[in-house]
C-alpha cells in the first residue's frame, strides 16, 4: 500500500492549491512534511499565478511536530538543506507569485509562522491563532 503524500497540490487553471495533508497530527511539520512543502512550491510553473495555502482537516498547521523533534533525531530540516528562515524555510521564496493563507481552524506556533510567511490570510470563522513557542521552549524560526 502506497502511502499518501503529506502536501497535495491541485492546479486549477493558474491556481494552485497547495494543502498540507497530516489530517490525523493537525498538519504538523514534519520532516517529511517540510521538504514536500518546500518542492511543491518549487514545482509550481510560471503558468501558475497565485499559490493558495490550506490544510485539510481542522487544523491549518499545529506547528513542529514535537513527537518528531523529541525522537531525538537532529532537528527538522537536513543540515545540508538550503531553507533559512520565513518564506524561504517554507519553500514559498521559489514561488514568482503571492500566496493565499486558506487558514482553517489551527494555526500555531510553526503553524502561525507559516501562515504570517503568507502575502495574504483568509481566516475561517473557526480559526485559531497562538504563539506558544515559550510554552514548548522552542525559538521562533519562521
Amino acid at each position: 500500500m502506497m502511502e499518501e503524500p503529506v502536501v497535495l497540490v491541485e492546479h486549477r487553471g493558474p491556481i494552485a492549491i497547495v494543502t498540507l495533508n497530516r489530517p490525523d497530527a493537525l498538519n504538523a511539520m514534519s520532516r517529511a512534511l517540510s521538504s514536500q512543502l518546500a518542492a511543491a512550491f518549487a514545482g509550481l510553473s510560471d503558468a501558475t499565478r497565485v499559490a493558495i495555502l490550506t490544510g485539510k482537516g481542522r487544523a491549518f498547521c499545529a506547528g513542529m511536530d514535537l513527537k518528531e523533534l523529541s525522537s531525538g533525531e537532529s532537528g527538522l530540516q537536513a543540515p545540508d538543506e538550503d531553507q533559512g528562515a520565513g518564506h524561504r524555510r517554507f519553500g514559498m521564496a521559489a514561488f514568482h507569485g503571492p500566496v493565499i493563507g486558506a487558514i482553517n481552524g489551527f494555526a500555531i506556533t510553526g503553524g502561525l509562522e507559516l501562515a504570517m510567511c503568507c502575502d495574504i490570510r483568509i481566516a475561517a470563522r473557526g480559526a485559531k491563532f497562538a504563539d506558544t513557542h515559550a510554552r514548548v521552549g522552542v525559538i521562533p524560526g519562521g
